[in-house]
This record gives structure tokens, C-alpha cells and sequence, in this order.
């Protein structure tokens, strides 16, 4: 889908694909409170889980409501100077997806921790599978426009819907104002750290957009989109583990956790590698000679990138320790450091300065998240470091079928 909406819109209307998506996204983690994360604190602690699964309706649709008209009316009265957006109606499309994807968001979380991963497969399947083939017709007879491209992203939104309230069975008369005020007030002690990891992933392109053309943003969202998909693998690895890390007692979790991260290392060093080596012959050959310029910020990101995907088991751990000023911490001080190093290399480096600070804040979130686990868990450092045995493991897994280790 990336190859076909970069191809029928070139550099230019990527770039404002990408501004439209930013804007969106951030409205959503703005003000989605910190929800998912509190329901995940709440798991344990409220013996209904009907009760939650109920509020991630109303959560979803609510706040999901509220954040869409709040982001509208912010970006009009910015001013196209500040948020380079002057189609109101693409923005308002764009901003549609918000409620949608906050319901899938917290539902979708609420598979995880019930260990329901196949509902998610089949939800994010549907959604793919409908949106793919819709994409790839309309440009192939020439009618994919920017109208078209940000409709189906919206849409996209609300398809896993339709296998997720079936699987989830939400229903309003379940509905506990008592738990969706603990939720609120737990996940606003959590709200800043989670705001500023999103805006550590994101704010480069509002930076970029600001500083410089929608061309230039354009090449850096296609570099972010692939490099991006590096992270999948340890994601997949770290969802998969974090039922066991919240079941477990701290001592079992933190062990497990340690075993975890050296497999998720182990997966976001392949995935990584092997975009970084196929990436300048693959980019051009397959986007298209004016993606040529994507290569640079694709290098740039990877080292960041690689550290934030094999972390990611620690920092679900990290969750569990219920120290959300710390967590909070964690994430402002690597979001400080990329909006700095963002602003003073864009004017002389352009995207290969924007990916080469976020990369270095991603690196920060990562070092910080992994000397805190140490220190609470007291696990050495070697712990982490994968083993000849995790690399014959997977190896076997992969040849063999095998069940995950993390399974």
C-alpha cells in the first residue's frame, strides 16, 4: 500500500498525506488519557473484566469524539503558517479516523491481556484486505487521489470493528463510572510520559513541515513508513510476552522479561539489517527514482529504531511497577533531547539531521528504560545480551515450527 500511494501521489502529496496522518495520530494519543495503560494497571485489580471491557467502548468513542473536534479547531486557528494544512475538509476526513481508532486501540489491548492475539490478526486482516484492494484498484485506473488515499486510511479504522465488539462483547449496561474514574485518574498520572514517547516518534514530521518543503516531508514519512516495519518483529515479540509479565509474581516477570528482550534483540537486528542492506537498491526500484532521497533518513533511523524494538518487553515490564513520574521522566527527557537536536540539525542537514535526532532520542528512551529495569530487578546487564542459545532457539523455531519461546 506504501508503494502505491507514494507512486500516485509522488514526494509532494505524500508529504501532506503524512502532515494529515501526524495531526491525527497526535490528537489521539493527546487525548486518549492513557486509558489502554490504566486498563492494564486495572486488570488484576477490578475482578469484572466485563467492567472494562464495557468503558473501552465508551472511552473510545467519547474521547475519541472530543479529541477530533478539539484537533480541528486547534489546526484552524494555527493557520496553514504553523500546520501546513489548507483543505479543511481533507483535515476534517482525516480527523473522522480519530474515534475509530481509539476504540480499536483499546480494544485491541483488551485482546492482548485476554490472550485473544487472534482476534487482533483477524481484525488488522479484514482491515488490510479491504483497504489493499480498494487502494490498489482505483490506481490502477488512474482515480487515486489525496481524497481517496486519506478516506480509505479513515476507513481502514473502523473495519477491524467489525471482528473486535464481536470477540470483546462490550455492553453499555456494564458500564462502571467508579472504575472509568480510576482508570481516568491513573492514566493521567501515566499521560505525560505517554504523550512524549508518541511525540518522540512523531514530532520530527510537524518539525520538518514547519522548516521545510512537503517534499522533503514526504521522502522522510516513506524512510519512517519501511524502517518502521523493523519493529514488527520485536513487537510481536513483546505482545505475546506481556500477559506473562503481568501474571507473573515481579521476581518470575522480571526473568521472564530478561529472556523476552534478548529475543526481541534478536528480531529487530534481523528485521533492521534487512532494510538497511536492501534499502538503497529496493527504495528506488520499487517507490520510484524520486524516493531516491528516502535512502539517507532510512540509515539514520536505524540505529534508534533498532534500540526502541528490543527494549520494547522492558518497558511493558516497567508498566507494572506502577512509578508513572519516573516512567513520565524517562520519556520527556529523550523527547527534549529530539526536539532539540531536530531543530538545530533540519536547517543544515535536512531529513538525514531530523532521522539522525530522533534516532538519537529513541536511544535515550531505550538506555534510560534498561538502566531502570536493572536497577530494580538487580538482573545484570548480560542478561540482556542474547545468547548462542537464543540464536540456535530460533533458528530451530524457524525451521521446526516450534512453539515461541514467548509464547
Amino acid at each position: 500500500m506504501s508503494v502505491v500511494v507514494n507512486r500516485s501521489l509522488g514526494p509532494e502529496g505524500r508529504g501532506t498525506y503524512a502532515v494529515l496522518i501526524t495531526v491525527a495520530t497526535v490528537a489521539l494519543h493527546l487525548g486518549h488519557l492513557s486509558v489502554e495503560e490504566s486498563h492494564v494497571a486495572l486488570w488484576s485489580r477490578v475482578g469484572d473484566s466485563a467492567v472494562i471491557t464495557a468503558n473501552c467502548l465508551l472511552f473510545g468513542m467519547a474521547l475519541g469524539c472530543a479529541c477530533a473536534v478539539a484537533a480541528g479547531i486547534v489546526v484552524v486557528n494555527l493557520g496553514p503558517g504553523v500546520v501546513p494544512v489548507t483543505d479543511h475538509g481533507l483535515l476534517a476526513l482525516a480527523l473522522a479516523w480519530i474515534p475509530f481508532a481509539m476504540t480499536e486501540k483499546l480494544l485491541a489491548r483488551l485482546m492482548v491481556l485476554k490472550a485473544r492475539i487472534d482476534v487482533n490478526n483477524w481484525s488488522g486482516l479484514l482491515s488490510v484486505g479491504v483497504h489493499c484492494p480498494l487502494l490498489v484498484g482505483l490506481a490502477t485506473m488512474g482515480r487515486l487521489s489525496l481524497w481517496c488515499v486519506v478516506a480509505l486510511w479513515t476507513m481502514s479504522a473502523a473495519l477491524p470493528l467489525a471482528v473486535l465488539l464481536p470477540a470483546a462483547r462490550p455492553r453499555l449496561r456494564h458500564c462502571d463510572v467508579g472504575v472509568a474514574r480510576r482508570a481516568l485518574r491513573l492514566g493521567l498520572r501515566y499521560h505525560t510520559g505517554l504523550v512524549s514517547m508518541f511525540l518522540l516518534l512523531r514530532a520530527d514530521i510537524l518539525i520538518l513541515g514547519a522548516m521545510t518543503t512537503t517534499a522533503e516531508v514526504g521522502l522522510y514519512a516513506a524512510a519512517v513508513t519501511l524502517m518502521e516495519l523493523g519493529r514488527v518483529p520485536p513487537d510481536i515479540v513483546a505482545n505475546l510476552a506481556m500477559p506473562r509479565q503481568l501474571e507473573y509474581d515481579e521476581r518470575a516477570a522480571a526473568g521472564f522479561t530478561a529472556e523476552a528482550t534478548r529475543i526481541a534483540a534478536l528480531a529487530a537486528t534481523g528485521s533492521v539489517a534487512l532494510l538497511c542492506v536492501t534499502a538503497p537498491f529496493v527504495v528506488p526500484a520499487v517507490y520510484g527514482p524520486a524516493f531516491t532521497g528516502s535512502v539517507g533518513p532510512l540509515f539514520g533511523l536505524a540505529p534508534g529504531l533498532w534500540l526502541i524494538g528490543a527494549s520494547r518487553p522492558v518497558g511493558a515490564f516497567l508498566l507494572r511497577l506502577d512509578r508513572p513520574l519516573l516512567n513520565s521522566a524517562t520519556a520527556v527527557v529523550a523527547l527534549t533531547i529530539n526536539l532539540g537536536l531536530n531543530l538545530a540539525l533540519i536547517p543544515s542537514c535536512g531529513t538525514v539531521g531530523s532521522a539522525l535526532a530522533s534516532s538519537t532520542g529513541y536511544g535515550v528512551l531505550a538506555v534510560l528504560q534498561i538502566l531502570w529495569f536493572l536497577r530494580v530487578t538487580r538482573i545484570p546487564l548480560r542478561h540482556l545480551i542474547p545468547r548462542h542459545s537464543d540464536i540456535r532457539y530460533l533458528w530451530g523455531t524457524a525451521c521446526h515450527s516450534e512453539p515461541s519461546k514467548v509464547g
